[in-house]
């Protein structure tokens, strides 16, 4: 679940694409200094994190030296939000002194500055303590720095204090784990056993959209692992980790192949214990990574875990990032229920049957959510306090999906993988991307009235009633309530839809 933030965060889909033409110019030595050192303390009922930033740069008074996100969609980032942040340089300590105000993505910050010109490379050292869980809110996505049994897993967002976290400044980014031989951490871009670090060129975005896991934690395949894909975790799964992780890399393996993705770069997964009152599992995806969680009570079925997994993943692909927060959630969130599901199905990783009954559960969802009739941007706006409000982008983006394909196929124009796979590769060439890249290829397609119908969906006024065709030859349109209505699919009679001549 990352709809409220995926048009934003995904700044370079491809991420080391942008790093890779620096590189062929620039030394790591020509930049400026980010490195990071982190020592966790796993005392009981004590867990911190300590870090360290060594950073290259010169501020002058009461310029915006570091910023931290105290909350991340309405939940605490950490438990103090960086109080206590010390730093120094060449001429010893800097008085520093801070406030509050709304930064990146909307969210409050900590702004921190300088009494004083630094001079030299500064030094920052900060603590940082797990959020306290409110066992009655909410769930939210899962960006928060939480303990597990002998852990800690979070994010670089949450945890470490930047300056200007969305300049497209190039860093010779180190990240150093000072931890025991016993010990183990898993980072997006590479994971260890032992004191280790890993170094690269890049933006601070690029560094910071990221989680980790730090602890005693365990991994599939074993850390550190020497392939593309890694999941990692603190307490034992409800579910069989090799059957999960096999089915997440071969998922991964053709999902890259049909999104045309040739990064080369690693994935991974991270799950964590959801302590919220809330039975039902959730997940929140980054940069080549996502972290899902569940309530210990209630486990996680393995086909939920599926479709969960497969879901986060493909927002790798769903790369809308401009306009307001609402309209990129509208296509990322429709974008990554469509595809997860359809490429399930043609990988044969999902039976059709089952393919079936999860769309239909999804059509169900949608046309018996209360908050149906609302805009994508008043859902948007009260997403964390109604959490039907929540699904609307789900639902409403993959009805349209699955119309606009059904429109393409009948009139002969192709699919709607081809405008996917379009607009994912213009996205990759260039930063901004939404709307009017998006409007483009479909008007091409579809005409104007297609762009119409799309600003027309998304204001909630009328209910999306699927078209003849919407989910392949072999299944009809039905409604089967009328208060509320609902529509959903069914086999066509004599038919067997696990046919390939009923793949689409």
């Amino acid at each position: 679940m990352r709809w409220l933030i995926a048009s934003a965060i995904t700044l370079c889909a491809f991420i080391h694409r942008c790093a890779a033409k620096h590189n062929a110019s620039t030394s790591v030595t020509d930049l400026p200094r980010f490195h990071i050192t982190f020592t966790p303390d796993l005392t009981l009922e004590n867990y911190q994190l300590h870090g360290t930033i060594v950073l290259d740069g010169t501020f002058a008074p009461n310029e915006t030296f570091l910023m931290l996100p105290t909350e991340l969609f309405s939940l605490p980032s950490t438990r103090d939000g960086g109080r206590g942040l010390v730093a120094f340089d060449r001429k010893g300590p800097i008085e520093l002194s801070f406030h509050e105000t709304t930064g990146p993505y909307s969210q409050p910050h900590r702004l921190w500055t300088a009494q004083r010109t630094t001079n030299g490379p500064i030094t920052v050292q900060f603590t940082h303590r797990p959020v306290l869980v409110n066992a009655s809110a909410l769930p939210g996505p899962h960006y928060d720095l939480r303990n597990g049994t002998d852990g800690l897993v979070g994010t670089m967002w949450a945890v470490v204090p930047a300056p200007s976290p969305l300049s497209s400044d190039q860093y010779n980014i180190s990240l150093t784990w000072n931890i025991t031989e016993q010990q183990s951490a898993a980072f997006t871009w590479k994971d260890g056993r032992g004191r280790h670090s890993y170094q690269s060129i890049g933006t601070l975005n690029q560094f910071l959209q990221t989680f980790f896991m730090v602890g005693c934690i365990q991994g599939y395949p074993d850390i550190p692992a020497k392939t593309k894909f890694g999941m990692y975790w603190m307490d034992a799964p409800p579910f069989n980790v090799s059957d999960v992780g096999n089915y997440v890399n071969k998922f991964l393996e053709y999902s890259t192949e049909f999104w045309k993705d040739q990064s080369g770069q690693p994935y991974r997964v991270f799950a964590r214990i959801n302590e919220e009152n809330a039975v039902t599992p959730g997940g929140s995806a980054l940069l080549r990574s996502f972290a899902f969680g569940y309530n210990k009570e209630a486990g996680i079925s393995p086909n939920r875990i599926r479709t969960l997994l497969a879901h986060e993943m493909t927002h790798n692909w769903t790369p809308w990032r401009d306009g307001t927060l609402a309209e990129g959630s509208r296509y990322n969130e429709g974008a990554a229920e469509y595809w997860s599901l359809r490429l399930l199905w043609r990988t044969g990783l999902m039976a059709a049957d089952d393919y079936l009954l999860e769309m239909n559960n999804r059509a169900y969802n949608y046309y018996t959510n209360p908050a149906v009739n609302m805009s994508d941007e008043t859902a948007h706006e009260i997403a964390w306090t109604m959490r039907p409000a929540q699904r609307i982008p789900y639902g409403r983006g993959l009805l349209h999906f699955l119309n606009i394909d059904a429109q393409l196929r009948a009139s002969h124009l192709g699919m709607l993988d081809d405008l996917a796979v379009a607009f994912a590769q213009i996205c990759q060439q260039q930063d901004a991307c939404g709307g009017p890249e998006w409007f483009q290829l479909l008007s091409e397609k579809l005409g104007a009235v297609a762009v119409d119908e799309w600003n027309h969906v998304s204001n909630g006024s009328s209910l999306i009633k699927p078209l003849d065709g919407s989910l392949g030859p072999c299944f009809d349109v039905v409604q089967n309530s009328s208060s509320p209505i609902v529509w959903t699919w069914k086999a066509k009679s004599g038919l067997d839809i696990s046919s390939p001549d009923c793949l689409i």
